[in-house]
Order: structure tokens, then sequence, then C-alpha cells
């Protein structure tokens, strides 16, 4: 018995951190990216084995895999290539100006006792030694691929020029240059000025998260059963738990992760969490381990928002998640907002305050949607009128209920939310 339960506990370590090696890496093929994938290896290679120069854009929401692609690509192309090339990684968030970016880069190219010589002082001095380095070249010199995470955040650099210089050099025949981008922004195009689309190739690669919540599930069940596990009674007992249909609470909780957000990194979190707290006697994955760690994870960072909202801010709140529930989740406007408020008052009477005025209800509307309570419905709504613009509720309604029975709100507005169960 005591061999039995060695055997088990060694298995289930294995098993344990294999699942965390497994959500810990960031260079894992994400879901659904295989023809994306496939593009830009190619356009890599052509760039470091051929002496080509390429550039192109790689466009998704957060947490898609982006980047993750971007480094099992990479990896890829080491493993499948013995041809050297330099590799150049700028973050949009670090780099704030052109100078930041071009001593990044010239960190990254030079070792550092050479960089100590150069003496690159000046923004001036920087550019033309880099320019001078990078078209000095030919076709047989070393490639170089330029990494550009948070691409959109380059575009708002004085006049562009690095980007003007980097796309420009792409198109020359000097040193083989490619320049991938990486972007959240659908209209990043639109930030670009004329001389730097002109410079641009104006590939741009889309990747997608989930597109439904069966695909959802098959991210989870990958991601807790990685190549590396080996056992089969795990497998199995996996995909019972999550193919159950007799008791399917386990669904219900994954579900309200995919309706809240499809961020791969929020998923991953959570399972982290799960994973950590295996049991080594009875490696098997339940209902209650998910139930505690969506506790942690949402309603504490989501109730400390909503309690330090103002009381206009939590009507305005509790009337998108009436209007949510009435009609299934269909997206509403400011006007069908402040309708259903103004309804609420009239028939409180005396109770209430009036309605605010029209700026205030604006400026709190953008402050919910700031805090991400609140989604729009696209991001080409900057020419309708804001009363109009379609948005959703960021936020389960269910949780968002429980909230608000512990904040500080008048007798009837506590009323009017919890009447909002009615609908659901």
């Amino acid at each position: 018995k005591q061999w039995y339960q060695r055997r088990v506990r060694g298995m289930t370590k294995g098993i344990k951190d294999a699942i965390l090696e497994e959500l810990r890496a960031s260079d894992i093929l994400p879901v659904s990216s295989e023809t994306v994938h496939n593009q830009l290896y190619d356009l890599l290679i052509n760039t470091i084995n051929n002496g080509e120069g390429n550039s192109c854009l790689i466009v998704g929401p957060r947490g898609t895999g982006k980047s993750a692609l971007v480094n099992y690509t990479l990896n890829k192309v080491r493993n499948n290539t013995a041809t050297a090339f330099v590799f150049v990684y700028l973050n949009g968030y670090v780099c704030e100006t052109d100078q930041q970016a071009l001593r990044e880069i010239a960190k990254q190219m030079c070792p550092e006792d050479k960089l100590e010589d150069l003496n690159l002082t000046s923004f001036a001095a920087t550019m033309t030694f880099l320019l001078e380095t990078l078209s000095s070249g030919n076709k047989e010199n070393q490639s170089v691929v330029f990494i550009l995470d948070e691409f959109d955040l380059f575009t708002q650099h004085h006049n562009q020029h690095l980007l003007y210089n980097l796309f420009d050099l792409s198109q020359s025949k000097s040193t083989p240059l490619a320049v991938v981008g990486l972007t959240c922004r659908q209209d990043v195009m639109e930030l670009l000025e004329k001389r730097v689309k002109s410079r641009f190739s104006h590939r741009q690669l889309y990747l997608y998260g989930p597109g439904s919540f069966e695909e959802y599930l098959q991210v989870v069940e990958d991601l807790l059963c990685p190549s590396s596990v080996k056992c089969d009674d795990w497998k199995i007992a996996l995909k019972k738990t999550l193919n159950d249909t007799d008791n399917n609470k386990l669904k219900v909780h994954l579900e309200r992760i995919y309706n809240y957000t499809r961020n791969i990194k929020v998923l991953k979190n959570i399972l982290i969490w799960v994973a950590v707290d295996l049991n080594p006697d009875e490696p098997k994955i339940n209902v209650t381990m998910f139930e505690e760690k969506l506790i942690n994870y949402f309603r504490d960072s989501i109730a400390m928002l909503v309690r330090s909202l103002s009381k206009l801010e939590c009507c305005l709140l509790i009337s998108m998640a009436r209007l949510s529930a009435r009609h299934a989740n269909q997206p509403f406007n400011l006007e069908m907002v402040l309708y259903e408020y103004k309804e609420f008052v009239t028939f409180e009477g005396s109770k209430l305050n009036a309605l605010p005025n029209h700026v205030l209800a604006v400026r709190a509307m953008e402050k919910l949607t700031q805090c991400q309570l609140v989604r729009n419905l696209s991001t080409r709504q900057k020419k309708v009128q804001k009363d109009y613009r379609q948005m959703y509720l960021n936020v389960d309604i269910m949780d968002l209920m429980n909230i608000f029975k512990t904040c500080n709100l008048p007798s009837a507005v506590q009323k009017w939310a919890q009447s909002t169960l009615m609908f659901t």
C-alpha cells in the first residue's frame, strides 16, 4: 500500500510539473493559428536564407497569443536553419521615444565594449550609426529581425522617424531586414503617416482567440493535458470531467470565464492556481477547485472597483444590467440607459434626486468604459454620437448583483438592483 501511494504521488508530481510548465511557457503555438504561423515562418525564412527584406503586422486582441506565436516561430526558424541572424526586440511601453528605441537597438546589436567606444550620446549620432551599419551590408550579411511589440505606440513618436527608416531599409538591397509589428489595434494602418505607409508592405496577419465555447473547452483540455503527460488515466478522467453532461457545473464556471473574457492569459492564471492545488493522493480536477479560484480572481477585484463608484455610476451600471438581462445581452447605448434610469426615478418620485445633467452622465459612462466594466461594440464608432454608441456589459449580472448587496446605496436603489434578477 505504501509503495502504491508513493507511485501515485510521484505520478501526480510529474503531471503537475508538466501542466505548470505548459501553462508558464511563452513559446507555444496558440489555437487556430497554423495559417498565420506558416505565413510568418515563410516570411522569416525568406529573409534569413534568401536575403529578402520583409515587413508585416500581426493584429489581434490581447491574450490571443501574438507574442507566443512569434516566439514559437523564431524557435522553429533557429532549429530549421543553419544561417545565423540578429534578433532585436522593442516594446512600445519601454521605448517611449525614438531616441530610447535607438539606444535599445544599439545595445542589442553591438557588444557592450564596442558600444562604449562609439560614444552614442545624441539622437543624431545613434541614428547615423545604425543607418550606416544596416545600409552598408549586402545579401550575404547576417539578417536582422526586428520585433516591435505594442506597435501602435511607436506610431505616436514624433514624425515616425524610426518606423520610416526601418521600413525603408526593409525595401532596400542592403542588409536583409524583417520588421514584424504586434498590435491589438484594428485601425493601426490609419495611424501611419503617408510616407511610412509607402514603405510598408501592407501585409497584415490576423490572429483571433477561440471563436466558440467548444474551441475554448478544447484549449482548456490542451493546457491541462499537454503532450508531455503520458498518463492515460489522467487524460480519460479529464475528458470525462469536461464532457460530463449530468453534472455540468464545471462547464458553467468555464463558460463564465469565456463570457467575461476570451483572454487566454486569464485562463492560464486560473488554471495555474488549480494545478498547484492538485491533491497528491488523488490527482483529479473537481468543481470546488474552480469555484474557489474564480471567487478569488473575479469577485475581489471587481467588487473593489464597483464599491469605489459614485451613486450615479452605480445607477447607470444597474440600468445596463437590467437592459442586458431583459434583452438577452443585446447591445445598448447611453440613450437607452438614461431612459431606463429615468423610469426608475419617475417611479420613486421624491425619494431620489432628479436626473443628472447630460454632461455628468457622459462622463460617468466614460469612466465605466475606462474601468472595463463596459466595452464598446466596435472601435469604428468614433464618428457616431456618444449617446448612440453601442456597448456591452463586461461583468456577469449575477456577480454584479451580489456585489451591490455589499455597497452603501440607498434602500430604493438596492431594491431596484435586486429586481434585475427577475429578468435573468
